[in-house]
């Protein structure tokens, strides 16, 4: 009986155990949509993320990869699958923690550069003024200069907007 009680436990303290780099997950992410090779990896460490007991953070990666998986896939079928599981995957995140910074810009980017017909784009406006009106108080360096830098490049924001995002 312990020995069984010792097998069913280890697989559960494995899954507490690991951690994912998320450092390295954001870099993907931000190449992953050009390059192919980024976008295989982004997908290996997503396939190892628990949807049911990962991070809100994680979740929401894990379905923008999704989306960017379709990018790649050839059979429109699968396209829309991997958006439309990529959509569900992202609203659960945001509905976990509606004021996560990260998950603010991950659903803004992805709706950023989503074609228009495929209709998820309702939430730009209202993330961006998320993303301006709190980025300043963003504890995590690299979120804030991931969140500054795209939207600089973009030229999405006026320039009293991006004295708001250094500041």
């Amino acid at each position: 009986m312990k020995v069984l009680f010792w097998v069913c436990l280890i697989p559960c303290y494995l899954n507490i155990l690991q951690t994912f780099d998320m450092s390295k997950i954001r870099l993907l992410y931000h190449g992953a949509p050009e390059v192919k090779q980024d976008a295989v990896l982004l997908n290996k460490l997503m396939l190892q993320v628990d949807s049911g007991t990962s991070t809100p953070a994680l979740l929401c990666y894990k379905g923008a990869n999704e989306m960017i998986q379709a990018k790649y896939a050839l059979n429109p079928i699968a396209k829309l699958e991997k958006f439309n599981k990529g959509k569900k995957l992202i609203k659960r995140a945001f509905d976990r923690d509606t004021s996560n910074l990260e998950i603010r810009f991950i659903r803004f980017s992805i709706q950023k550069n989503l074609p228009a017909f495929l209709g998820y784009h309702d939430e730009l406006e209202t993330d961006k003024l998320f993303l301006l009106k709190n980025n300043k108080n963003n504890k995590d360096p690299q979120v804030k200069e991931m969140i500054f830098n795209y939207l600089s490049a973009l030229g999405l924001v006026e320039n009293e907007e991006t004295k708001q995002l250094k500041n």
